[in-house]
């Protein structure tokens, strides 16, 4: 939460950040579209003449006029785009009148490179990354539905709905997952615990604060860490009508008694540390100081490399209060289709979203990248079934929900964090917090619309 071979060129001209929930894209609208035309037809064209530069491989083979030539922009981390890479070169390799450029940039780089690029009409034809960039792009009409392209019944509804507006699935869907899951320390901790309340006696054996350990840690001011304790109380960010449409809901009952109860993990059960951001809580638990950890299915790889088969993983427990299981959003990753796609290159495109959907590279996305695939027929495959690393993060996306990808989400994303910051600092109530939480959405909202 994401160089090379022949036929595959690449441009890593920055460091690939992964994904971070709620990060606000910085939209250049289309009045802006004569003043920078010049300059992005500059910037792209120097990104494709640089490509490969920054540890990239660039090839020697040049474009025919038959050659149709496909630009895939990504945020991947480079362990993951280096198995992106391979793939493309066998799908150029088995369709040699078809070249693939793949080109990666940090989280946010990305959506504004572009956005900026499609309202010059220099963007790539495709984009790979989560689906909270949906709302966004299809909200200022950059890209399209994709159901022209790919059969989208062979997709997991779950997987589908996260990129759903307005009835229309607006990414292909590639990936399946991007949730939050509670692992823990087999050192220090047997089993995983069943409910909240399992949980915090667990922890509450380990918290030793005067010694700097604590029995859970978990990224405290960031709301997607929020969500899963407000759907378990029964509420959610949005509401999404039967038409489609969203409608922010923050001031709810829920939202208080989530809030309320991630306070009190640190002024009451005094199992939390006094503040924690992410790397406070990934280095906590990797250093040994800490029995659980609640972290997204992007860290497996990670934890494992350095706890082996000491790490536990397990989906998060149930809430003690309502009996209801902690939900995380769940997404994926996605490939979007420019909107300005030519009639030239379509069948390009379309001939390789589905070999990125077929089930030889759908198991892969399991084998090799650590992830759950997008479409049934890889995931109720046998070779799925017996992997013991995949198994764990399925379970705990059952009880996850689809992350929406309307605009209102990015909206109560960024009126939810520095609320969430100053209630969980003791500086506002929550009574007073989720009222400004609703109101700066609604403000915000309005001013992502114009």
């Amino acid at each position: 939460m994401f160089k090379r071979t022949s036929n595959v060129q690449v441009a890593a001209d920055s460091t690939s950040g992964g994904q971070s929930p709620g990060n606000k894209p910085k939209i250049v609208f289309a009045a802006a579209a004569l003043v920078v035309a010049g300059l992005i037809a500059l910037q792209v064209m120097n990104a494709k003449k640089d490509a490969g530069s920054s540890g990239g491989t660039t090839t020697d083979r040049s474009t025919s006029a038959e050659t149709t030539e496909i630009t895939l922009w990504d945020q991947e981390e480079s362990e993951n785009t280096k198995v992106m890479d391979d793939w493309i070169t066998r799908f150029t390799t088995a369709n040699p009148d078809i070249r693939v450029v793949r080109q990666t940039y940090p989280n946010e780089d990305l959506r504004t490179k572009f956005t900026t690029a499609a309202t010059a009409g220099q963007a790539a034809e495709l984009v790979w990354g989560p689906n909270d960039i949906a709302g966004v792009f299809t909200t200022a009409k950059l890209i399209q539905p994709v159901g022209a392209f790919v059969e989208l019944s062979k997709f997991t509804p779950a997987a589908s709905e996260a990129v759903t507006l307005k009835g229309n699935v607006m990414g292909v869907p590639t990936t399946y997952g991007n949730h939050l899951m509670l692992f823990f320390n087999k050192n220090f901790v047997a089993d995983a615990p069943a409910t909240t309340a399992d949980l915090i006696a667990a922890a509450k054996k380990f918290t030793d604060a005067k010694n700097n350990r604590y029995g859970l840690v978990f990224f405290q001011n960031e709301p997607f860490w929020l969500v899963p304790f407000v759907g378990a109380y029964g509420g959610w960010p949005l509401r999404i009508e039967l038409d489609g449409t969203a409608r922010v809901d923050l001031n709810s009952d829920a939202m208080k008694n989530a809030l309320t109860f991630l306070y009190n993990l640190k002024t009451v059960e005094k199992i939390i540390p006094k503040e924690c951001d992410y790397d406070c809580a990934k280095g906590l638990f990797m250093e040994g100081k800490a029995a659980f950890t609640i972290n997204g299915d992007w860290s497996v790889k990670e934890y494992q490399a350095k706890l082996g088969d000491k790490l536990g993983v397990a989906p998060l427990p149930l809430l003690s209060q309502t009996g209801k299981p902690l939900s995380p959003m769940v997404s994926g990753r996605y490939i979007f289709v420019n909107a300005q796609l030519s009639e030239k290159k379509k069948e390009a495109v379309k001939k390789f979203l589905n070999y990125i959907t077929s089930r030889e590279i759908q198991i892969e996305v399991a084998e090799r990248l650590g992830r759950i695939p997008a479409t049934s027929e890889a995931l109720n495959d046998p070779k799925i079934a017996s992997m013991k690393s995949i198994q764990p993060l399925i379970q705990a996306a059952a009880n996850g929900r689809p992350m929406p990808a309307q605009t209102e989400m990015r909206a109560a994303w960024d009126a939810m964090r520095p609320v969430q910051q100053k209630i969980m600092s003791g500086d506002i109530s929550v009574e007073q917090g989720v009222n400004i939480m609703q109101q700066s959405a609604l403000e915000k909202l309005a001013s992502l619309k114009k």
